[in-house]
């Protein structure tokens, strides 16, 4: 049974009736956007998902819930139409525009659609490199001051910059290929140094205390009992930041595509998905974990899903002692980094954040700022 016509459902009708073939669904492009991939954080099949769906409760589409991709042969960028918080109003927004032309491309479409009587309000332009930046805002766009997308985090996840991991500057491999914590260098690093490699080891701890259970994380394969538990990690991670009243902007419906949608290519070669259980010694599985990620880059890569269960509270009776299993996040980004360095990968790029906290401890896991833009036509 179909349901019931939205207005993003209205507004994309309109728009495929001016661009016809080059506006097709995200999951419908995965060799155009492999055309384009350069490195840059969202130019991939998942974060384009991520930062075009339709699953946003701002922005619902029910014929294209995985987004939209333009895409002329010469040029590419996603497509996304969302409202902001506490205001009904919908703004498009163009995400990570790539492309010899891609500012004449993105004025154009943009000229289109207002033409057309669509996008009334502020179009957004984000995920742009500092040289995009200046360039849009020479050729006539604003910068986000003039019409901030939220109060708190006029950028969204992009208002603290993305944070790059190198890895060979955090982890190398023993001789048997485990996984070895280096501690950070660099005067920056200084006041948490350590933090990682005894973070893990705590985490290690904990697990020797706890003898019946046992951290499993697996690639992820997309079948619906998998999805269920990936859903409840995202779920349970949101739950836990509205608790401690972190949120902002993002919702768990952004990250419905990224659970259900399997995108082109291989897993640990193009995309790397990956869950991970507590698994009990009787047999139950219980989900503390989902990262999911894209190869931007021969050597590189962008994880878009970065989410892992560390209260103790809401797994009540799992554990014979908790002490260390606060430290999972930094235990389970630690060894995803080690899978990822196996396949080939030597940076990752982590993304933004909206606020402080979350920027805190990327930074404090070893990453380098790269900051990206967003502006307003």
């Amino acid at each position: 049974m179909r349901l019931p016509t939205t207005e993003r459902d209205a507004f994309e009708a309109r728009l495929q009736s001016l661009f016809g073939d080059k506006l097709r669904p995200v999951e419908e492009c995965f060799e155009a956007i492999q055309n384009f991939k350069d490195g840059s954080f969202a130019v991939g099949q998942l974060g384009l998902m991520l930062y075009t769906n339709g699953y946003n409760l701002r922005g619902t589409s029910t014929r294209h819930p995985n987004g939209m991709v333009f895409h002329d042969g010469q040029n590419l960028f996603g497509v996304g139409y969302f409202s902001k918080e506490h205001d009904e109003r919908k703004h498009l927004h163009i995400v990570a525009p790539k492309g010899k032309d891609r500012i004449t491309a993105v004025k154009s479409f943009i000229s289109a659609t207002r033409e057309a009587g669509l996008a009334r309000t502020s179009v957004y332009v984000r995920h742009l490199s500092p040289r995009d930046h200046a360039l849009f805002l020479a050729a006539g766009f604003a910068p986000v001051t003039t019409d901030p997308w939220h109060p708190e985090a006029p950028e969204e996840d992009e208002t603290y910059p993305n944070r790059v991991y190198r890895l060979e500057e955090l982890l190398a491999a023993d001789d048997e290929g485990g996984l070895v914590v280096k501690n950070l260098e660099g005067d920056g690093n200084r006041r948490h140094r350590n933090k990682n490699r005894l973070a893990y080891r705590r985490f290690e701890n904990f697990l020797a205390r706890n003898d019946h259970l046992e951290l499993r994380i697996r690639p992820y394969g997309y079948g619906p009992e998998e999805a269920k538990m990936a859903r409840s990690v995202v779920e349970g991670y949101f739950e836990a930041r509205r608790a401690q009243g972190e949120v902002v902007g993002s919702t768990p419906e952004d990250y419905t595509a990224i659970v259900t949608q399997r995108p082109g290519g291989r897993n640990e070669h193009d995309y790397f998905a990956y869950l991970g259980v507590l698994a009990h010694s009787g047999g139950e599985e219980v989900p503390v974990m989902f990262f999911a990620g894209e190869r931007t880059a021969p050597e590189r890569a962008s994880l878009y899903c970065t989410m892992s269960m560390r209260f103790a509270d809401r797994l009540s009776g799992l554990f014979k002692d908790a002490t260390g299993f606060t430290a999972i996040p930094q235990y389970i980004w630690l060894t995803v980094f080690k899978k990822l360095m196996d396949h080939g990968i030597r940076e990752v790029d982590a993304g933004g954040s909206e606020v402080k906290g979350l920027d805190d401890q990327k930074r404090q896991l070893g990453g380098r700022p790269e900051k990206t833009y967003w502006v307003v036509g």
